[in-house]
């Protein structure tokens, strides 16, 4: 069985998203869809003592564009994310291990693109968390139609026989697997365990930066069991 997931990129995201990773055996990246001002692509949360913490790229509304062509904006925003995440979990037990994850990305200014940049970040972690899966992005297929007949094609495409799913897009996807050679199922996140963490009350729907720097490599066992 090859199973297939495709989502967006995303910025520092949550731990939920690697295990959709993990459970695949080939990720792609659908960033030839349009950009969509404050969603997960340019922002994501932080855990702090006086609770959670928006960490967002200043990207403006970049209408029209797809995700691939949104450019990253200059100034010192990158800068101070790192620096807020440094500050924020220094007295962590695995802060150490984040920092060798992120400075490599957030250092390097030939990155400029927002999709580079958040590929670059999940495929560190990925690296991190041991997951050997197998990445494409969606620029690669000319895959053309309606929203799920393109997830289907980029799926046959790379020669899956599982989609695996998000529940979130239980809302469009109906009855599309139903006389067709592809099987769907659904990713089901969790349930995982909490842990210490900076502030209350405790949230799952945090950066995975969160986790790793509690946890360090026993993020592994905590989200992949």
């Amino acid at each position: 069985m090859t199973i297939c997931a495709i989502s967006q990129s995303n910025y520092l995201p949550w731990k939920g998203y690697f295990h959709l990773i993990e459970k695949s055996d080939i990720f792609i990246f659908y960033d030839t869809v349009d950009f969509t001002k404050r969603d997960w692509r340019s922002r994501n949360k932080i855990m702090t003592p006086h609770g959670l913490q928006w960490l967002t790229v200043p990207l403006g509304s970049n209408r029209g564009k797809a995700i691939q062509d949104v450019i990253l904006p200059e100034g010192s925003w990158r800068h101070n994310h790192f620096e807020t995440i440094k500050i924020n979990y220094s007295k962590s037990p695995f802060i150490q291990d984040v920092i060798e994850i992120l400075s490599p990305v957030f250092k390097d200014q030939k990155i400029t693109k927002l999709s580079s940049f958040n590929q670059a970040i999940i495929r560190q972690i990925a690296t991190y968390l041991e997951i050997d899966t197998l990445f494409h992005n969606s620029s690669e297929f000319n895959i053309k139609g309606e929203r799920v007949q393109r997830l289907i094609e980029i799926s046959q495409e790379v020669g899956a026989d599982t989609y695996l799913s998000g529940p979130a897009a239980k809302g469009y996807i109906t009855n599309q697997f139903d006389d067709i050679d592809l099987n769907l199922t659904w990713m089901e996140y969790g349930p995982y365990e909490t842990y210490k963490q900076r502030g209350t009350p405790f949230s799952h729907h945090v950066s995975i930066v969160d986790t790793i720097a509690t946890l360090g490599k026993s993020t592994i066992d905590h989200i992949f069991g």
